[in-house]
C-alpha cells in the first residue's frame, strides 16, 4: 500500500521528523520504505540516516511504501501520523534564528579587535575565553589480529552502555530540546544502516571494533554532506557526537573524563562543539559560545537557544585564550576586550530590553491605544513551557494541550504523574488562569494503548469527546489528576471537538461524580469553571443551547476553519492562509461572539489566527477581548495591540463583513495595523535629565532604547541604522551645545521626540558639542509632520532664552511644557 504526499515541514526531513517518523514505524511490523520522488532516494523508515540522505526538501513528492505484516493497519497509522502530529516535528528547529551584520559605529571606532560570523541565538554575553582542544577518545586496538567475534562482542557491550546512558538522560532532562536531541542521539545508535556499516567492516575488512566504528562513521557523515540542506548536513555533528561517545565506551573511558569544568563567566571558542559537551557543561558560567561550525538548526545553536546562551559560528576568533571577549549573537559579533564604553554600549541595550519586557510583563492588562483591555494568554504543550509564556507577558495559561502527556509511550500515565504536571503550571501561573484542554486524542492522535478502530477519515472520526464514553476510566482519572490539582491555583476545564449538547452533559456529569468520590475520600476538590472548544461548525450554529450550559466558550480556529471549508489543513494545496480572512470565516466568527455575549459567557480564541498580529483589528472588531496565543507571539501581539483603536476596528470589520472575496478583505487589512490614533509626539518616558554619557554613540543608544522600552519602534537596530544614515549625510549639532539628530524609518512604530540632557557635554562633530539632544523620529508616510516639526524646532532654537530655559528647566514636565507650544504654533 502506498501514500503519496508533499513533503510539508518547513526544515526538511530532518533528525527530529525522520526520528519521529522511526519511531511511528517500529510499533508496527510491516515494512515502510520512503521514496523521495524528486532525488530518486530511498530509505527504510528505521534508519534515521537513511531518512536523512533522501535529501528531502519541503515541497518535495514523495511516497511511503508500506508492505507485509500488520499492512493495512500500519498504513492507516502512518497517514494519521502524517497529516496530524507530524505537522509539529520541526517548529523548534525553525524558530529563534537570525542573523544581522549591522555592526555598531561605537565597535567600528574603538580600534579594538571583532568578528562578525552568523549570530544563531540571539543575547549579549562577556567571559573570558576558554578553547575546547578536541580530546580523542582513547583508542582501543585489539590484541594481535582482531577477533571479529570479540571485537563484535565488545561493540554490542558499548552500544548497550550508551543506550543505557542514553536513556538516563532523557528521563532526567527538564526541557523538551535537550529531550528531544538525546532522542535523535539514541535514534542514531539504533540506526541499523550505521550498525550494518560497522559490522561488515569488522566481518569483511578485519577491523577492530573502533576503528570499524570510525570507518562507518565516515562514511555516513560522506553521505550527509552530500545534502543540499543545511539541517541535514549539519547532523554529521550529532553522528561523530554519537560515535565519540560509543569509542570512549569501547575504550572503557568515564564520560566525566572529556568535560570542560568551568571556574569563572567564561565564553567557550572551539571549532565545533558536540551537543553532548554542551549539555554537560556549567550554564551558569557559560556567557557565550563562538563557534566555527554549525549553523541556525544545528542541534548545538537549537540547545544555546533553549538555555538562553548567546551563539555566534562561523568564525573561530585567533589568539584570545584568557582574554575577556563579548558575544553580541543578534548581530553575530565577537569583540575582544571590549572597551569601557563599549561594555556601556551593550549595557544599554540590555537595560532597554529588560525594561521593555518588563513593562509589558508587569502591565495589568494589554490595551488598545484608546483603552479598550485585551488579555493575552499563551497556548502551551507543557509545563516546561510556561515560565517562557508568563516572562513574555502572558496573562495565564489560555490553552494547555495535555494530550502531549499522553503521546509516544507505552502506557498513559497515572494520576500522580498527572497531578505533578498540572499542579506545577498552576503553582507557576501564580494564581493567573489556566484552561486544561481534557484529552484531544483519538483517530488523528491515536494512542498505542488504546484499541481505537480503524477509521477511513480520522479528521472527521472519534476525536476529543467523543471517545470519551468508551474510556471512561481513563477519562476519570484525567478528572481526578485536574480537580486535585485545582488546588494550587485557577484553574478551568475544557472538553474539545462538542457537537453536541449532551456531550456536554456527560462530562459534566463526570466531573460532578468525581468530585463527589474525591470528598468521600477527604482529598480537596474544588468546583471549577467547565467550558467547550467551538471548533465544529455545528457547535457554532447551535451556540444558543451550548453557551446555556458551558461556563466558558474557545473558539479553535484551526480545525472550526478546516471543517467550514471541508478542506483539509494539512494539505497544502486546499488549505489556503486567506480562509482564515475569508468573510465566511467571518461571519461565523461573529455570529460565535453576538452568541457568547448575548448569553453573558466568556469567550476567547485559541487558534492560529490569535498569533496573527495582521488579524488583530478584525479580531477585535469582531467582539474576540481574550486571545490565547504562541509563547513566541505573546509580546509581538501585547505591542500591536497597543497601536489600534477599537472603533477603527470595528469600522474595519463591518466592511470586511460586507465583502464577498477573502481578497476584498486582504484588501481592507493593508495598513489597518498602526492605524490607531497617533500618540503624542512628547512623552514623559522619553525625557531623560542628568545622564552621563562619554560617547555620541551611548547618548544615541540610550534614546533608542527609551524608544523602544515606550514602544515607538519594534526594531531598534533599523531605527539606529537609520540615525546614523542621517548622521552621515550631515552632522546634526546646531551649536550653542544642542544637537537635533532625526530620520525617517520603517522602523518607527509611532512618532515621538526623545530628549536627552546630559550631565557634561560629548563631542558631537568636529566642530561642536552637544549638551541638549532631541531626537525626532517619524515614520515614511509623515513627511510633512518631519519638515514641520523640524522647521519650528529650528527656528526656536535660535532663541537664547529658550535655550537656556531647556537647559534649566528642573524637571522632564518642566521641560516639556516649553517644548510643547513649539509644536502646536
Amino acid at each position: 500500500m502506498d501514500y503519496a504526499f508533499d513533503f510539508p515541514l518547513a526544515g526538511g526531513l530532518h533528525a527530529w521528523p525522520a526520528a519521529a517518523l522511526r519511531e511511528r514505524s517500529a510499533a508496527h511490523s510491516a515494512r515502510f520504505e520512503f521514496l523521495n520522488e524528486r532525488t530518486g532516494r530511498t530509505a527504510s523508515l528505521d534508519s534515521v540516516l537513511g531518512l536523512l540522505a533522501t535529501d528531502t526538501r519541503k515541497g518535495d513528492p514523495c511516497r511511503i511504501r508500506v508492505e507485509a505484516g500488520d499492512e493495512a493497519e500500519a498504513h492507516r497509522d502512518l497517514v494519521t501520523f502524517l497529516q496530524g502530529p507530524f505537522l509539529d516535528c520541526d517548529r523548534s528547529v525553525a524558530s529563534g534564528t537570525r542573523a544581522s551584520t549591522v555592526v555598531p559605529r561605537l565597535v567600528e571606532r574603538s580600534g579594538g579587535r571583532w568578528w562578525a560570523g552568523e549570530g544563531v541565538s540571539e543575547g549579549v554575553g562577556t567571559g573570558l575565553a576558554v578553547g575546547l582542544s578536541a580530546t580523542a577518545p582513547r583508542s582501543r586496538e585489539p590484541q594481535g589480529e582482531p577477533q571479529a567475534e570479540a571485537e563484535l562482542q565488545a561493540l554490542q557491550g558499548a552500544i548497550a552502555a550508551l543506550g543505557a546512558r542514553l536513556q538516563a538522560e532523557i528521563r532526567q532532562a527538564t526541557h523538551a530540546a535537550p529531550r528531544s536531541v538525546l532522542e535523535v542521539h539514541r535514534a542514531l545508535l539504533e540506526d541499523p544502516g550505521w550498525r550494518r556499516g560497522i559490522e561488515a567492516a569488522i566481518r569483511e575488512d578485519h577491523l577492530g571494533a573502533a576503528a570499524a566504528v570510525e570507518a562507518a562513521t565516515r562514511s555516513a557523515e560522506a553521505l550527509l554532506g552530500r545534502s543540499e540542506h543545511a539541517a541535514i548536513r549539519e547532523r554529521a555533528l550529532d553522528l561523530q557526537d554519537v560515535a565519540d561517545r560509543l569509542l570512549r565506551e569501547l575504550g572503557g573511558e568515564a564520560p566525566e573524563a572529556s568535560r570542560l569544568c568551568l571556574v569563572q563567566p567564561s565564553v567557550l571558542v572551539a571549532e565545533r562543539l558536540a551537543p553532548s559537551t554542551l549539555l554537560a557543561l556549567d550554564h551558569g558560567l557559560l556567557r557565550g559560545l563562538v563557534l566555527a561550525e554549525g549553523g541556525g538548526t544545528s542541534h548545538t545553536a537549537i540547545l544555546a537557544r533553549s538555555f538562553g546562551i548567546p551563539c555566534v559560528t562561523g568564525l573561530v576568533p585567533e589568539a584570545v585564550e584568557g582574554k575577556r571577549l563579548l558575544v553580541d549573537g543578534l548581530r553575530g559579533l565577537v569583540i575582544a576586550e571590549p572597551t569601557p564604553e563599549v561594555e556601556a554600549y551593550y549595557r544599554l541595550e540590555s537595560e532597554g530590553l529588560r525594561r521593555w519586557t518588563a513593562r509589558l510583563a508587569t502591565l495589568p492588562e494589554a490595551r488598545t491605544q484608546d483603552g479598550h483591555p485585551v488579555q493575552v494568554l499563551a497556548n502551551i504543550s507543557a509545563a516546561e513551557e510556561t515560565a517562557r509564556a508568563l516572562e513574555a507577558g502572558a496573562e495565564g495559561i489560555g490553552l494547555f494541550r495535555t494530550e502531549m502527556l499522553f503521546l509516544h509511550r507505552p502506557t498513559p500515565p497515572g494520576e500522580e504523574e498527572q497531578v505533578q504536571a498540572y499542579a506545577r503550571v498552576l503553582r507557576e501561573a501564580a494564581g493567573r488562569p489556566v484552561t486544561l484542554r481534557l484529552l484531544d486524542v483519538g483517530g488523528d492522535k491515536p494512542l498505542a494503548y488504546l484499541p481505537l478502530l480503524p477509521e477511513a477519515n480520522p479528521f472527521l472520526g472519534r476525536r476529543g469527546v467523543r471517545w470519551y464514553a468508551d474510556q471512561v476510566d481513563l477519562v476519570r482519572t484525567q478528572v481526578r489528576a485536574a480537580l486535585r490539582a485545582a488546588a494550587h491555583g485557577h484553574l478551568r476545564l475544557m472538553i474539545p471537538m462538542v457537537a453536541e449538547v449532551e456531550e456536554l452533559r456527560w462530562v459534566r456529569a463526570l466531573v460532578r461524580e468525581v468530585r463527589e468520590d474525591l470528598a468521600a475520600e477527604g482529598a480537596t476538590a474544588p468546583e471549577v469553571p467547565l467550558g467547550i472548544m467551538v471548533e465544529v461548525p455545528a457547535a457554532a450554529l447551535n451556540l444558543e443551547a451550548l453557551a446555556r450550559e458551558a461556563d466558558f466558550l474557545c473558539v479553535g480556529t484551526n480545525d472550526l476553519v478546516q471543517y467550514l471549508f471541508a478542506a483539509d489543513r494539512g494539505d497544502a494545496g486546499l488549505a489556503k492562509a486567506s480562509h482564515e480572512w475569508h468573510p465566511a470565516t467571518l461571519r461565523l466568527l461573529a455570529h460565535i461572539a453576538q452568541g457568547a455575549k448575548a448569553a453573558g459567557k466568556p469567550l476567547s480564541l485559541c487558534g492560529e489566527m490569535a498569533s496573527r498580529t495582521r488579524l488583530l483589528p478584525l479580531l477585535l472588531g469582531l467582539g474576540f477581548d481574550e486571545l490565547s496565543v504562541a509563547p513566541s507571539a505573546v509580546r509581538g501581539i501585547r505591542a500591536a495591540l497597543a497601536s489600534l483603536d477599537l472603533p477603527a476596528c470595528l469600522d474595519l470589520t463591518r466592511k470586511a463583513l460586507r465583502a464577498a472575496t477573502a481578497l476584498e478583505v486582504e484588501g481592507l487589512l493593508d495598513g489597518a495595523l498602526g492605524s490607531g490614533a497617533a500618540p503624542p509626539l512628547l512623552d514623559p518616558d522619553l525625557v531623560v535629565l542628568g545622564a552621563d554619557c562619554a560617547t555620541k554613540e551611548e547618548a544615541l543608544k540610550l534614546l533608542v532604547e527609551r524608544l523602544v522600552s515606550a514602544g515607538r519602534t519594534r526594531d531598534p537596530l533599523g531605527l539606529e541604522e537609520a540615525i546614523w544614515a542621517r548622521e552621515a549625510a550631515y552632522a546634526t549639532g546646531i551649536g550653542f551645545g544642542f544637537a537635533v539628530p532625526h530620520c525617517k524609518s520603517p522602523a518607527v512604530a509611532a512618532n515621538a521626540i526623545a530628549v536627552l540632557r546630559l550631565a557634561a557635554p560629548v563631542v558631537w562633530s568636529d566642530e561642536a558639542e552637544a549638551r541638549l539632544v532631541l531626537l525626532f523620529i517619524t515614520r515614511p508616510d509623515g513627511a510633512d509632520e518631519h519638515l514641520r516639526v523640524f522647521a519650528r524646532l529650528a527656528r526656536r532654537l535660535m532663541d537664547a532664552d529658550f535655550r537656556q530655559g531647556l537647559l534649566d528647566a528642573p524637571g522632564a514636565d518642566a521641560l516639556l511644557d516649553l517644548l510643547r507650544p513649539v509644536l502646536s504654533d
